[in-house]
């Protein structure tokens, strides 16, 4: 056992780099009166973020619930990071030693590239979209500390390219499978997890569940403004669980599939594309079995070996 590394082996790469991609602008932003999308200059100005991000001053919405809106969720969210608690993905090696801390984050044009990729990759599940597709205006906000990284993924988590791929193309299961992988970096933990979800979408609609998973506490212990979600469930976890592992693997398959052509072949041509991957793990309580190639092989080997010495016995010489 003491060979066996802490950390489990990943399969295809965490993310892009070893450390987390982060990128930050607004701590640098103006306090100017005038927005950028109203001056002809506007691409040279400080941010205005208070313009473009709700916070717990933010009035809400006429047709906004009461008891919980983006608001309310703010505002909790605020008074979260008031009690100091560590942050981050912990690990059983690292958890005892966790602490608070505030962290450099660049804000300089590489960074900038590198996160608006990253946050594509993550977002359309490894998708790529064209450039004419790119929402050019996010960028720039995201470029002129108008935003967050966490805004700019709920944005375009909120887009038509993703709405028409992972919404209107795919079951509902199947949706909200990718929902939790592509915002949360994992897969739904059981089924009722999934239900709550399905329920919130058929009551409020599809953006209102992007902003509860986005404005969880999860999401900000996990990433909090600055970090662009990945895939935390590879090399276990403190707190995860080990169907998580396995049912990231199915989701994932492969580090260069995108979640687009990730499906079951339909069996009728009415039929959505977009089967869900883990409803009979979910429903069932029991995780798929992980078959790696070779053994895959090995064992295909095996069932032709048996099969011949079977009709050997059958018929003999």
């Amino acid at each position: 056992m003491s060979s066996i590394p802490v950390d489990a082996l990943a399969f295809g790469g965490q993310s892009l780099t070893e450390q987390p991609i982060t990128y930050d602008k607004t701590r640098i932003s103006g306090s100017t009166q005038v927005s950028y999308i109203l001056h002809s200059k506007g691409g040279c100005m400080p941010g205005q973020q208070e313009l473009f991000m709700t916070n717990s001053r933010t009035s809400p919405g006429i047709g906004d619930k009461v008891s919980d809106n983006k608001v309310m969720r703010a505002f909790r969210r605020e008074r979260y990071l008031e009690g100091q608690v560590p942050m981050r993905t912990k690990f059983p090696k690292t958890a005892r030693d966790s602490f608070t801390y505030d962290e450099y984050v660049p804000n300089d044009d590489e960074s900038l590239n590198l996160a608006i990729k990253s946050s594509y990759r993550q977002v359309f599940g490894n998708f790529h979209l064209m450039e004419s597709e790119r929402p050019i205006e996010l960028e720039r906000r995201l470029r002129n500390g108008d935003l967050v990284i966490r805004e700019f993924i709920r944005l375009l988590s909120k887009s038509e390219f993703y709405k028409a791929h992972y919404l209107e193309n795919v079951s509902q299961q199947r949706c909200i499978e990718l929902n939790f992988k592509h915002l949360l970096g994992r897969p739904p933990l059981h089924q009722q997890e999934v239900i709550e979800s399905i329920e919130v979408m058929s009551e409020e609609g599809f953006d209102s569940h992007v902003d509860k998973l986005i404005d969880s506490i999860e999401y900000q212990e996990a990433f909090g403004p600055f970090i662009v979600p990945y895939q935390r469930c590879w090399n276990s976890p403190s707190g995860a669980r080990t169907s998580s592992f396995i049912n990231t693997y199915y989701l994932t398959q492969s580090f260069a599939t995108s979640d687009n052509a990730l499906h079951k072949r339909k069996t009728l041509s009415s039929e959505k594309s977009g089967v869900s991957q883990l409803v009979h793990s979910l429903t069932n309580k029991s995780p798929y079995e992980i078959i790696f190639p070779k053994h895959a092989e090995y064992l295909s080997t095996k069932k032709k070996e048996s099969d011949t010495v079977l009709i050997n016995e059958s018929f003999p010489s």
